[in-house]
């Protein structure tokens, strides 16, 4: 027996004996809470239905806050890691530092790692 096939039988053996994936039972209620207001709402439009499904599941995410909260944070949170990863220096682009005993290493987002001397000669 080969390698991969042993590690296919040993992965295919350690999957068989795990337990069933289920979700919590507030999850589930939530789910069926959700389509009642939705079957409920669905007299009055498609989009009543909608919404009316989206606010009551969207109480899961953060009770008793407006539907745009959880919205709003979310966007708020893409913009600020989309602007991070833009205005940060790309370390792809950095030379590779040399590791030294005498000078440790140090991380910082707001100040370049290049020596002072390298900073005057760009500007």
């Amino acid at each position: 027996m080969t390698g991969d096939i042993s590690d296919k039988v040993f992965a295919q053996q350690v999957i068989a004996r795990l337990p069933p994936a289920a979700p919590s039972p507030g999850f589930e209620a939530a789910l069926l809470a959700a389509y009642d207001a939705w079957n409920d709402a669905r007299a009055n439009g498609a989009w009543a239905a909608w919404k009316a499904g989206l606010r009551r599941f969207s109480e899961i995410v953060w009770p008793g806050a407006p539907l745009w909260a959880p919205a709003s944070v979310l966007a708020a949170a893409l913009l600020m890691g989309a602007s991070l990863g833009a205005l940060l220096p790309a370390a792809a682009n950095a030379e590779p530092a040399g590791f030294s005993l005498e000078q440790p290493g140090s991380f910082s987002l707001l100040s370049s790692d290049l020596p002072q001397e390298d900073m005057d000669g760009r500007s």
